[in-house]
């Protein structure tokens, strides 16, 4: 057991060049489960960092985190226990936890302390320049902005995934829950919104990393429609994130991405700061003007982190052996994403939370929690999930408070006639299974809803763009698919995008020519800008006599032929192989 003499007598005969305050050391009295009680540290703050083997050597640090009548307890977040030993001295380091932020951050895996992890995709020289000159340190606790710093949401924030953008729409600098049981493709849904980003991304990536290479700096705003992304992997196996990682390269999404990793074997404090390093990240962004988006894999794994420490740490349990302030902290880390301020940056950091239920329970501490902070949540069914539903959304228990609001005035337009007839569908569905004497009109919008149901199901990554979506919703709003049998629709829409069996057709007809190479030609991304920022009535003509023309084309030469030769839905995938 150490004594204080001891310590007087150290400070006495200390030759450090360096001024030594005995205020600022203090002594390791017990070491149990990365949780260290230290005597002295008189003037220690909470959320400080300490150095646990020599006074600048930050090689083993902690992290204060509560601060009592005679002891201080410190939660080991670099180094390992079996390199301390009671009785020695702990110094204080008059800092906060940081990591980095800046774009030379873009495209590296990141402990939340900053540590790169993936070097060897670097070269020596490249690693240096982007340290020096692209990359800023920011402490990863920081206050979130007052409401007069901010600007409602009315920004859209696409996620390419046809349900959410008509439904159940994003908007920029808004928090919308994912939440579902295990393995109902809540990683595959948040993955996919990232990849929707890589389209407009990865065009400005090459401009932007060039100035950056011959100037050594970004100028603000220079790219306002660049949307950097952070995925946060908080507790999971390594193997699920090596998982995740090997999908981000396919695509190519590590031009605007960040990985913040923390596994499963990393120390509770580490699972702990990672939202919050990955949250800074997004602020540096957010601040400098430019729309960044962060998802958090997954809120439920940074509970059970945060409840293990503070059993470490003797702090009271409450319900579910969660400490009392389980919903400061998930509140304070969800507050920090917002719409800042036009007059400031006008960025914006959105933050799409991840939570996990059991057995579909949404009442759980940790999901009531969550959904009472965030604008609204995307429920995944594991019932819909089993139908082969993929994305598996329940949008009865699903909700976006913000609404059309986050909705560009072409998709608002297009989708208030699908909301209607879904709506209808979902009132009366459950009639066609009990009875069978049921008015014609009420049948339609049953058929309807079944054609969109089977029209929201989407292949693992993929994306649809903003004029697809449109094109299509305003097809199922006036009715041009409710000859398409309900199996068919999705392999309806694939041969309509493909072009493959009516190109020639399609050119021969009045209007055709300008439909087909403004929709499905090279000027797709021309065309989304103009559905954007002009009227939708300008294209509405084209639209129906693209849909009347191709309906009659495929229902007179396509349809019988498919049926005849494949006749069975499984063998769709087939006959697109085939054809191309």
């Amino acid at each position: 057991m150490f004594s204080m003499k001891r310590l007087f007598m150290f400070l006495k005969n200390t030759t450090s060049p360096f001024h030594i305050d005995s205020t600022g050391i203090g002594v390791i009295v017990t070491i149990q489960d990365n949780i260290i009680l230290v005597e002295g540290l008189q003037k220690v703050g909470v959320g400080e960092l300490v150095n646990l083997k020599e006074p600048f050597d930050s090689s083993i640090q902690g992290y204060v985190m509560n601060i009592e009548n005679s002891v201080v307890k410190i939660v080991l977040i670099k180094g390992s226990q079996k390199d301390l030993s009671q009785g020695q001295f702990v110094y204080r380091t008059f800092l906060r936890p940081t990591t980095k932020a800046g774009f030379g951050v873009l495209g590296q895996i990141l402990t939340p302390l900053g540590v790169v992890l993936n070097n060897s995709d670097y070269g020596l020289g490249e690693l240096v320049k982007v340290q020096l000159y692209s990359t800023a340190i920011v402490p990863i606790f920081q206050s979130s902005p007052g409401i007069m710093l901010r600007d409602p949401v009315a920004r859209p924030f696409m996620t390419g995934i046809t349900a959410i953008d008509c439904f159940l729409p994003i908007g920029c600098g808004q928090r919308e829950l994912i939440i579902g049981d295990n393995n109902t493709g809540k990683t595959a849904l948040a993955v996919t919104i990232i990849l929707n980003q890589r389209q407009i991304n990865n065009q400005f990536y090459g401009k932007w990393r060039s100035y950056e290479a011959k100037s050594g700096y970004i100028k603000e705003d220079m790219f306002s429609d660049f949307m950097p992304c952070i995925y946060v992997f908080i507790g999971k196996r390594r193997s699920e994130g090596v998982r995740v990682k090997n999908v981000f390269q396919k695509y190519n999404t590590f031009n605007y991405l960040t990985f913040i990793f923390s596994s499963s074997d990393d120390l509770a404090s580490i699972q702990y700061l990672a939202p919050y390093a990955g949250t800074a990240l997004g602020e540096w962004f957010r601040d400098r003007g430019y729309h960044a988006a962060i998802v958090y894999d997954d809120l439920s794994e940074h509970a059970v982190a945060y409840r293990q420490i503070s059993l470490l740490l003797r702090r009271p349990p409450g319900r579910e052996a969660y400490p009392g302030d389980i919903f400061f902290i998930h509140s304070r880390l969800l507050e920090r994403s917002a719409q800042i301020n036009r007059k400031l940056s006008g960025g914006s950091l959105t933050a799409l939370p991840i939570v996990e239920t059991k057995g579909g329970d949404i009442s759980g501490y940790i999901p009531t929690n969550v959904i009472s902070i965030t604008d609204g949540q995307v429920f995944l069914s594991s019932r819909l999930f089993n139908e082969g539903f993929r994305p598996a959304i329940d949008l009865g228990l699903s909700v976006s408070r913000v609404g059309s609001k986050a909705q560009y005035d072409c998709m608002k337009l297009v989708c208030k006639k699908v909301k209607a007839d879904y709506s209808m569908y979902k009132a009366y569905a459950s009639l066609a299974k009990v009875s069978s004497d049921i008015d014609a009109r009420l049948l339609r919008f049953i058929a309807r809803g079944t054609r969109l149901n089977h029209f929201f199901i989407q292949d693992l990554y993929e994306t649809v763009s903003l004029s697809r979506q449109v094109i299509a919703l305003y097809a199922f709003g006036k009715g041009y698919l409710d000859d398409i049998e309900p199996e068919w629709i999705s392999f309806f829409f694939k041969l309509l995008y493909s072009g493959l069996f009516f190109k020639s057709y399609m050119r021969s007809v009045p209007f055709a020519s300008l439909v087909y190479t403004k929709y499905f030609g090279s000027d797709v991304e021309g065309l989304e800008c103009g559905l954007i920022v002009s009227s939708f009535s300008i294209y509405e003509k084209e639209i129906n006599t693209l849909f009347s023309n191709f309906k009659k084309f495929y229902l007179k030469d396509i349809n019988p032929k498919v049926k005849e030769t494949y006749g069975m839905v499984s063998n769709i995938k087939s006959l697109l192989k085939a054809r191309k």
